[in-house]
């Protein structure tokens, strides 16, 4: 036909006439990156703030053990002060997760049952130490001298740690086989205060098996015999 131009007939080509809108192609999304990332920085934090002091350690340092760049430290986080809680709630959770509490709240229906659990935390305790000296030292020696909202965070640690063996002390007041006339709550107190040197022994090099030893039985033996209602035989 004059004038018109025909067009070939058939399926049209494509990219021809019409824009074909491209698909991405990438990684697919990744929901759990986040948390992930946020993970890997707090741990490479705690190898080189427990390696090398917190004071000492630079955000770059943190970012090369995590094998990521400096840019994406603080993608996460603003601060290394803020990297450091995070840093203390995992040696809190690492001390925690070995002493296996839930082993010893609860399960105890005798005092030499209970002594016995807490003669078995204290054990594993002792293997942490061992294993991994730093976390402790970051918890007890290191964290409380940085600022004082730290020293009066791992103060509310031990209240919290108190208070969970004197909610185990009344259970077993209240069932019968713990002695009446305790105080509960300054018991609690007292039993980290009779363990509580011999740990810090322990982190200032002092180390010594046979002290561990006799300290840890001491303790335990005056714990049983604190317990114990008056007509019990050991």
């Amino acid at each position: 036909m004059a004038g018109h131009r025909l067009r070939p007939q058939g399926p049209r080509p494509e990219g021809r006439g019409r824009q074909i809108t491209s698909r991405r192609i990438g990684r697919p999304p990744q929901p759990e990156l986040p948390s992930r990332r946020r993970r890997q920085i707090i741990e490479a934090a705690f190898e080189v703030f427990t390696a090398n002091g917190y004071e000492a350690t630079a955000i770059s340092e943190v970012a090369a053990r995590a094998g990521i760049g400096q840019g994406t430290v603080y993608r996460y986080f603003g601060s290394k002060r803020e990297i450091l809680d995070h840093v203390i709630d995992l040696g809190i959770e690492k001390v925690t997760d070995a002493m296996e509490l839930d082993t010893v709240l609860g399960a105890a229906g005798e005092v030499g049952e209970l002594v016995a659990a807490v003669r078995a935390a204290l054990d594993r305790l002792w293997d942490l130490l061992e294993r991994e000296p730093q976390v402790l030292r970051l918890l007890v020696v290191e964290a409380g001298a940085i600022d004082p909202e730290l020293a009066h965070r791992l103060l509310g640690l031990e209240a919290l740690t108190a208070s969970l063996i004197a909610g185990e002390l009344t259970r077993g007041r209240e069932e019968g086989w713990i002695r009446p006339d305790i105080d509960p709550d300054v018991l609690g107190h007292t039993i980290l205060t009779m363990v509580g040197p011999w740990i810090m022994r322990e982190l200032l090099g002092a180390a010594d098996p046979g002290i561990r030893e006799r300290s840890m039985t001491a303790v335990i033996d005056v714990l049983d015999k604190t317990l114990r209602p008056r007509s019990a035989p050991p």
